[in-house]
């Protein structure tokens, strides 16, 4: 036997792998037709080099290949607008998706796009063809190349987009813009409709269906939105006679199929969207997780609880991250050891626990600003919920805090007629750094007084200082409305060292007028001037 002197000292070598290691391998995994490990490993790729256009190129190309033209749509176009504006070979990638998708309007314009940017391109050819079988057999009269900025129906892609990603105030300024170019486009109609519905403004909803279906009175996608329109507004007279249309209509196409099916399942009538469902899967192959979803859930509301298995198990090996195939698979088994089931939703989510706003209490700030369907149950509660709930509302606008959390707030500003939930919302925009706006509902803030909120937020900045700024944010826009003339603020650090100086009173805090004169570089006399003036109001209240 040798001994440890006489071995060979041996060098332990690290396997790195790299983004190119798994690409290699989904590549040939896909190339073996074996799509759902080949994506695996692509999305792992991207995960390691998330701006790396190749992967997320290979990425969207199997989704494509099981049928996901949606989350590949959403892929490359997140390469073409911002990872590599220069790979134009995308457009025709998305021109093939879309035409799967028969959104022909918009398989036309990416198939244009990629002509325009790429003449002699690797797949000019290919383009050309399938135009030509847009505008001949589909008899589509043929259209020339627009610059992108005059193009309704990438803007109209925009509010889509918008639309899915719970951005409704963006979705429905950008769709009044595309209406007002082109009053025929009746996609944009439809979605205008469906953006009025989640945010609540349900008056609009309906004038927008009722002049969509004047123009075109077969149209399936207002007939729907029509339907549940009625039905949420207990319309009943109404809605028997549409819903009987609606169940002998026959669909033509992938998208109305699918409207068609998940309308009727909203409105109750389970069996014809499971009739529906099972159709789409038969005649139009792979869909994503979220279509599984709404068929298993009609399968298990009409009593086929092994196909509604089947179709949750598909949805959770396409989307096996959320949970939310596992929470039904889960409900399901409760079921089965004797435990009562209530009604399931049309949402792709895990139902909420209580109300929406009980939910919304716990939820982190980034899974607030993702859920489309929390963001129209906030814009919904604007509208129509009780002060209570505008109340939790305001509050949860604040704590997302982006631009159309900002815009919901301003729009309520405007129209508000209760005082104390105006001052809520003047204090949320303040605390999300957002100008307040001088004309609100029946009252005025002057823009003096704007300059004393921009010092509070300035002056108690601090993390330590959050209820203190908060506090003097509402007591300060209380004091603006009190008022019959705006204050005078020749010096903002006078009301903001009184506030301070309030607020410590309230709260058995150690401070004096003569320790904030010093901070704030003020006399005392002054401070006590202003302190007064704001002691008018009754301060417990807030």
């Amino acid at each position: 036997m040798k001994n440890s002197e006489g071995m060979k000292k041996r060098t332990v070598v690290a396997f790195e792998r790299d983004a190119s290691f798994f690409v290699q391998r989904g590549v040939r995994l896909a190339q073996r037709s074996e799509y759902e490990k080949a994506i695996k490993y692509f999305r792992r790729a991207v995960e390691l080099e998330p701006t790396n256009a190749n992967c997320l190129c290979h990425l969207a190309s199997v989704l494509a290949e099981i049928g996901q033209f949606s989350e590949s749509n959403d892929i490359l176009h997140q390469i073409v607008e911002q990872t590599e504006p220069g790979m134009v070979e995308v457009y025709f990638y998305l021109a093939n998706n879309y035409a799967n998708m028969e959104d022909y309007q918009m398989a036309e314009e990416m198939a244009l796009r990629y002509l325009q940017e790429s003449v002699d391109g690797t797949f000019a050819l290919e383009a050309e063809e399938l135009l030509d079988y847009i505008y001949f057999e589909l008899d589509i009269p043929p259209r020339g190349l627009e610059e992108e900025s005059d193009n309704l129906h990438f803007k109209h892609e925009q509010a889509r987009k918008s639309l899915e990603d719970g951005r409704f105030l963006e979705a429905t300024e950008l769709l009044q813009e595309v209406i007002q170019a082109d009053d025929d486009f009746t996609p944009a109609w439809n979605n205008l409709a469906l953006a009025y519905y989640y945010v609540g403004d349900f008056n609009r909803a309906m004038q927008t269906i009722e002049e969509t279906l004047a123009r075109d009175p077969g149209n399936l996608h207002a007939l729907c939105n029509l339907a549940v329109l009625l039905s949420h507004h207990n319309r009943t007279g109404e809605l028997a006679p549409l819903l009987e249309q609606l169940r002998k209509t026959v669909p033509l196409h992938h998208e109305q199929l699918y409207k068609l099916a998940t309308t009727l399942g909203v409105l109750g009538q389970h069996k014809e969207a499971f009739r529906l469902y099972r159709r789409l899967f038969r005649f139009w192959g792979q869909h994503d997780a979220c279509t599984y979803h709404y068929a298993a859930i009609s399968a298990y509301q009409c009593g086929h609880q092994e196909q509604a298995i089947r179709w949750w198990q598909r949805a959770k090996q396409l989307d096996p991250d959320t949970g939310i195939a596992d929470y039904y698979l889960h409900m399901v088994k409760e079921r089965e050891e004797g435990n009562s089931i209530h009604e399931i939703p049309y949402q792709y989510q895990i139902p909420f626990k209580g109300s929406a706003f009980e939910h919304v209490e716990w939820t982190r700030s980034d899974e607030l600003k993702s859920d489309p369907m929390i963001r129209a149950s906030l814009l919904w509660a604007m509208q129509h919920g009780t002060a209570e709930v505008k109340k939790m509302v305001i509050q949860t606008l604040a704590l997302i805090g982006d631009d159309e959390a900002e815009e919901a707030l301003r729009r309520f500003c405007r129209t508000a007629d209760d005082e104390y939930l105006l001052k809520l919302a003047l204090v949320a925009l303040s605390q999300m750094g957002a100008a307040l706006p001088y004309e609100v509902g029946a009252f005025t803030v002057g823009e003096e007084a704007d300059h004393v909120a921009d010092c509070i937020r300035t002056c108690l900045s601090r993390e330590e200082h959050a209820e203190l700024r908060r506090w003097a944010l509402l007591v300060w826009s209380a004091y603006c409305q009190y008022r019959e003339d705006p204050p005078k603020t020749r010096k903002p650090e006078a009301w903001v060292a009184a506030l301070e100086y309030l607020y410590g009173k309230l709260t058995s805090g150690k401070v004096t007028q003569k320790s904030l004169a010093a901070k704030y570089g003020l006399s005392q006399p002054t401070i006590a001037k202003c302190a007064k003036e704001i002691s008018a109001l009754d301060l417990h209240k807030f």
